[in-house]
């Protein structure tokens, strides 16, 4: 057909993957624009209009399965989620980009967007509030994002960050260090560096993050 559906955080999960997919979109239309400046005069003239695409981001949570017998097997992702997906790139315009509110909320900060409002999808009993992609913003994570508008109180990493601290103390008296930081995702290595580095700044220093 003349549609494609994208799957993100499946079989490899990132914690960005939002981003991502939003990212990918709007890579997308830009490459878009590039090949039709190629295209041959001679296809340009039986086109009525450039190629165009709508996209749609959504987020939500699938069940995989396999669909299918013989060779005709393939791996899908089932549940409401695809089809929001679908009616989301239903609105948009010709060369947009277009997510759900549940997307916003994990990229805000990310992207300039166009609050379009709740809109009235087919076969979804409650309006969804939908934006459309304007292009990148300057912030790199969501974390550099969170640093902007306040972070809250670091709490229960008083000894991680002790050892950070004796560590500084030890580099600046000349004893060079290197500490490495690690975790799993989402359980605030982020925001203890970013306590030393406020800690290195109030003493004059040049904090990196």
């Amino acid at each position: 057909g003349d549609g494609l559906l994208v799957y993100f955080c499946y079989p490899a999960a990132h914690e960005d993957d939002a981003q991502r997919a939003v990212r990918t979109g709007v890579e997308i239309l830009a490459e878009l624009s590039s090949l039709n400046a190629r295209l041959p005069s001679t296809i340009k003239m039986r086109l009525p209009h450039p190629v165009q695409m709508r996209i749609g981001v959504h987020t939500g949570l699938v069940v995989i399965g396999e669909i299918g017998s013989g060779e005709k097997r393939e791996i899908l992702a089932l549940g409401e989620t695809p089809n929001i997906a679908a009616r989301v790139q239903g609105v948009a315009e010709p060369d947009a980009v277009v997510m759900s509110t549940v997307t916003q909320r994990l990229v805000q900060g990310l992207f300039a967007c166009q609050d379009l409002g709740p809109q009235t999808l087919k076969g979804i009993s409650t309006p969804l509030s939908l934006y459309r992609i304007i292009g990148e913003s300057a912030a790199q994570s969501r974390f550099e994002v969170a640093v902007g508008t306040g972070l809250t109180p670091l709490v229960g990493r008083e000894e991680e960050l002790g050892l950070l601290q004796r560590r500084w103390t030890q580099a600046k008296d000349g004893a060079g260090q290197v500490v490495l930081l690690s975790g799993e995702a989402g359980i605030g290595k982020s925001r203890l560096v970013q306590a030393l580095k406020e800690q290195v700044l109030t003493e004059g220093g040049a904090g990196r993050g």
